[in-house]
């Protein structure tokens, strides 16, 4: 099947220009003049007055491991995903159970096969007693592995069964080790375990029991020092390594000076750069996130990193806790589910934070959303970007029309946002993947199971 896409204005990984775009049977076959062809397709679609930009890529969501309806949530919530711009999850190892062994990670791959309307990838998880299976897991298409330096238990056991315990030192040297056998990619949750209990228990000790208290039971040298560390073993190592939702300005600026000798990537989320430490007092239990949302200079600080090109993608760390989970922590903020919904405000909301309001090119939007991730998780080929041999996979923005967050209007069980109320600027109209209409008319076009998996293009 052929399709041409006219009269948009076509975002590529170095511009922004009126261009005319063919698909054939999924994939970009052509990025042409406008009117180079005008006859012999069978569809044409009329993007007039219409931004394309490449389909984003969430290398960090939790559909499965945030409540006990995972089947559920990845049918309602991956509709939410499509609706709203992003055409390939990478799904967490939370999940009962979790994806540390072969069974556990194939199990999962096809709840997801299931139900995904969206493209998606899978990690596993690091556990500490799994080294032996990770050459397995990559065979079977794990894209990369999850490990987390911190517990809120302080004998670093998972908090839950769908969780994953603490990584020590040692794990994560023998893991990083195995990792390097086979060019696997670790991504690490970088917090200092220590650190972190001994400030919450200082916090309880107190009788703290408010938003601010949650703060302070995350000091930002507990980041710094954990992303440290782990560069320190990835370069011993050789191994890739990524961390995951950065929220430090400092931490960032070690990843990114550290980049000269050690092949490392991260990621920080949308609400580390639009909301502070002051809107997680103001918000309370539905802005409860590890790490916390930072003072507002951090965040400024944040914000001059990701101005001069260096952060190299941006992901939602998407958790649909149910609004009860939330409000658990109403009476206590220790009681609220840990973590934010995100992945129907990911790209619209960075896009009008960043193009709109600070002016940031388009084709940097397209990189922190698409090309970044997809070239860091090794994606790059099939993935990421708008141009010959990749897949269709396109979302079409109008930047004229503006939105007002709503959790209530969310799909799947997590019906809250840390974003209530707040205006976006750009609203998604339309989402092709591979080349078919997913999305339009505020409408769903596919039916669960759409979604294909992917793994790495090497």
């Amino acid at each position: 099947m052929k399709q041409l896409i006219i009269n948009g204005l076509v975002v590529t990984e170095t511009r922004a220009e009126l261009a005319d775009l063919l698909i054939e049977n999924g994939k970009i076959s052509g990025v042409l003049s406008p009117n180079a062809i005008t006859h012999g397709v069978d569809e044409v679609i009329d993007a007039r007055g219409l931004i394309i930009v490449p389909g984003a890529i969430d290398v960090h969501t939790h559909f499965t491991g945030s409540h006990d309806f995972p089947e559920q949530e990845l049918r309602e919530g991956t509709h939410g995903a499509a609706a709203h711009g992003v055409t390939t999850i990478v799904e967490m190892p939370h999940s009962l159970p979790p994806a540390t062994s072969l069974a556990n990670f194939s199990a999962k791959k096809s709840w997801l096969a299931d139900n995904c309307s969206v493209d998606y990838a899978l990690w596993a998880g690091l556990d500490g007693d799994n080294v032996h299976e990770l050459a397995a897991l990559d065979q079977a298409g794990a894209l990369a592995f999850k490990a987390f330096l911190c517990s809120g238990a302080p004998n670093g056991d998972a908090t839950d069964e769908k969780g994953l315990p603490r990584l020590d030192d040692d794990g994560l040297l023998r893991a990083m080790r195995e990792l390097a056998t086979f060019d696997g990619l670790i991504g690490v949750h970088a917090e200092n375990h220590d650190i972190l209990i001994g400030a919450g228990s200082e916090q309880r000790r107190a009788g703290r029991k408010d938003a601010r208290a949650h703060a302070l039971a995350g000091p930002e040298i507990a980041e710094i020092e954990a992303v440290g560390r782990v560069l320190a073993i990835a370069e011993d190592t050789g191994a890739r390594c990524h961390i995951v939702h950065v929220s430090s300005a400092r931490a960032a600026e070690t990843i990114v000076a550290a980049k000269t000798r050690v092949r490392a990537s991260f990621e920080t989320c949308p609400h580390y750069l639009l909301l502070d430490e002051d809107d997680l007092v103001r918000i309370g239990p539905n802005a409860r996130c590890g790490p916390p949302i930072r003072p507002r200079p951090v965040v400024d600080a944040l914000w001059q990193v990701l101005l001069r090109g260096d952060i190299d993608m941006i992901a939602s760390d998407h958790c649909p806790y149910t609004p009860a989970q939330k409000q658990a922590g109403e009476a206590s903020i220790w009681e609220a589910g840990m973590g934010l919904t995100g992945v129907e405000t990911l790209s619209p909301m960075f896009f009008s934070a960043a193009h709109i309001e600070r002016g940031v090119a388009l084709s940097e939007f397209a990189r922190m959303t698409a090309s970044g991730p997809a070239k860091a998780f090794q994606l790059w080929g099939k993935k990421g970007a708008i141009a010959p041999g990749f897949d269709a996979d396109l979302v079409f923005y109008d930047a004229s029309q503006s939105w007002t967050v709503r959790g209530a209007n969310f799909q799947g069980l997590g019906k809250w946002s840390a974003f209530e109320g707040m205006r976006c600027q750009g609203r998604v109209v339309r989402t092709l993947i591979r080349g078919v209409t997913v999305f339009q008319d505020d409408q769903m076009q596919v039916e669960p199971g759409f979604g294909q998996f992917v793994t790495r293009q090497v």
